[in-house]
């Protein structure tokens, strides 16, 4: 399944982690079917030239965003979060911000 990952392009927030973390699509919120159905669509889309609408947006740095606190959340050696770390994300990629008022890390 690497292989799948290394030609999907960054085409949205999930595609990118999962490049990021191949092999380890958990770290993404998916399991290994969903981030391989997901990974054959984006390959698909990208082999018939099709743009998703975000690619052209020209202000990206949310995506970037989301992903990083949403791997922060998950990262079990460091302190706990406080909050459904995937809920968390997708309600991010939404609103262009982490809700640190859902999610966050634990106080202590």
């Amino acid at each position: 399944m690497n292989e799948a990952y290394a030609q999907a392009t960054c085409m949205d927030t999930v595609t990118c982690c999962l490049q990021r973390s191949a092999g380890n699509p958990e770290a993404c919120g998916l399991t290994a079917a969903e981030a391989s159905k997901y990974i054959s669509t984006a390959i698909a889309l990208d082999a018939s030239g099709e743009k998703s609408e975000e690619k052209d947006d020209p202000d990206e740095g949310w995506k970037q965003h989301c992903i990083d606190v949403y791997v922060q959340c998950k990262d079990q050696k460091k302190p706990r979060w406080v909050g459904d770390c995937y809920a968390c994300f997708r309600n991010c990629e939404g609103q262009r911000q982490w809700p640190f008022d859902l999610c966050h890390p634990r106080k202590g």
